[in-house]
């Protein structure tokens, strides 16, 4: 194995004959050529049994001086990188916290999604999970969230059936249906007042809500008002209401007739 030669800069090892390191530059040996073994030009003392004196012959040419070696451009010694051992740990930090943050984002949007929804059966539980879960990823929709209002309120939970509704029409306020339906859990609250205002603001944006008239006439004829609440109901019955709120309609309409004593003017044809 040839001999090699190592910098005493950078430890990179070089071939011995090596005048400077190949990495770094550094210089590895003299900057001048070594000396000459050759013999002096001088005279020599005489010898012994030479029978006379001796001369010392000319030298057969010029002495050469000495090959110099032009040192070679060097570059300052670069600073050996710092250990990355620092940089991994953080970086293996920065990873677990960041993982640590993802699943307690995702673990809270699985427990909202499947919060159980109190007196609610099995399709209703059901239901609520699918649209919470929508909402869990886009919390502007806003069928996901009228949905979720829907449940809470045909399970009796007026107060977080509100929370809902609100927050979907605060977004789109011409769910006239949501408007109406939040007005009745005020209701069931024992608000008329704010129900009262609810049903209005759905009958500004829609004059032909029906169930928004039929429970204004509720709101009238609970305060003993039988004409403003014959009135609401006439005006449910003239603007069609569902099939299933006709009776109903028409046996309040026969109530209020009985307690003021009047009759309503007819229906129009069709209705």
């Amino acid at each position: 194995m040839p001999e090699t030669l190592r910098c005493p800069d950078c430890g990179h090892p070089n071939p011995s004959d090596s005048t400077a390191c190949a990495a770094c530059n550094f210089p590895l040996q003299s900057e001048t050529a070594p000396v000459s073994d050759r013999p002096s030009a001088g005279p020599t003392a005489p010898g012994h049994g030479s029978g006379g004196p001796q001369t010392t012959e000319p030298a057969s040419g010029p002495a050469s001086e000495p090959e110099i070696i032009l040192p070679r451009p060097i570059r300052r010694a670069r600073p050996r990188p710092a250990s990355n051992q620092a940089l991994s740990l953080w970086l293996m930090f920065a990873f677990i916290a960041a993982a640590a943050v993802i699943y307690v984002a995702v673990k809270a949007n699985l427990d909202r999604a499947s919060q159980p929804v109190e007196g609610s059966n099995v399709d209703q539980q059901k239901q609520a999970d699918q649209f919470r879960a929508a909402l869990a990823k886009d919390s502007t929709d806003v069928e996901a969230r009228i949905g979720v209002a829907n449940v809470l309120y045909d399970t009796g939970n007026w107060s977080e059936a509100i929370v809902q509704y609100r927050s979907a029409i605060r977004q789109d306020s011409t769910r006239t249906t949501a408007i109406v339906d939040m007005g009745v859990c005020y209701y069931n609250l024992g608000d008329t007042e704010e129900a009262e205002r609810l049903f209005n603001f759905a009958l500004a944006r829609d004059p032909h809500q029906a169930v928004a008239l039929y429970n204004l006439g509720i709101v009238r004829e609970r305060r003993n008002d039988f004409a403003g609440a014959l009135s609401y109901y006439h005006r449910a019955l003239e603007s069609g209401p569902p099939e299933g709120m006709r009776q109903p309609l028409i046996d309040a309409m026969t109530r209020m007739q009985q307690k003021t004593g009047k009759v309503a003017p007819p229906l129009p044809d069709g209705r």
